[in-house]
């Protein structure tokens, strides 16, 4: 299988959302749904779950050989609660608020990795509750970001 920038993106983002204290697995889309998160949501032992669409990205080169993708991000936390009872549905979203909250910071700070993080001109990190209804209620934040990774070794080893 050939890298590519996604999948460059990936191997930067899953060590990063796993290494969040309380995270139970990581998984991404094959596109820009979240079927895969569905069909493995019978196994409440997934929750709480980090979960990855595929982003979309465009890349920048500065003049001077260095190339950026820049990636418009967009992850969920998702936690398991008791649909109904207030207190649990309020609990499963403070704790999938606090996990992104965690994961979202380690992303835009991840420069102790082996990836070349640029930073991003306006840093801006959108988080929205979510709710899904599956076999179970699980709650939870949709997260948007955007973080720029150097993919020259993507680029020309493609070429």
């Amino acid at each position: 299988m050939s890298i590519t920038c996604t999948t460059q993106f990936w191997d930067f983002f899953k060590p990063l959302a796993e290494s969040v204290d309380g995270i139970n697995t990581v998984n991404r889309s094959g596109g820009d749904k979240m079927d895969r998160l569905l069909a493995n949501s019978r196994n409440e032992d997934i929750y709480p779950a980090a979960f990855l669409l595929r982003p979309k990205y465009h890349i920048e080169d500065n003049g001077a050989g260095l190339s950026t993708a820049w990636f418009d991000t967009t992850f969920y936390i998702i936690c398991v609660g008791d649909m109904g009872d207030e207190y649990d549905e309020d609990a499963a979203f403070d704790q999938a608020e606090a996990l992104a909250t965690d994961l979202a910071v380690k992303l835009q700070g991840a420069h102790e990795t082996n990836y070349l993080v640029v930073a991003a001109p306006e840093v801006k990190i959108f988080m929205e509750p979510v709710s899904m209804v599956t076999l179970e209620a699980s709650y939870g934040y949709e997260v948007k970001l955007r973080i720029g990774l150097l993919v020259n070794s993507v680029i020309f080893s493609n070429n």
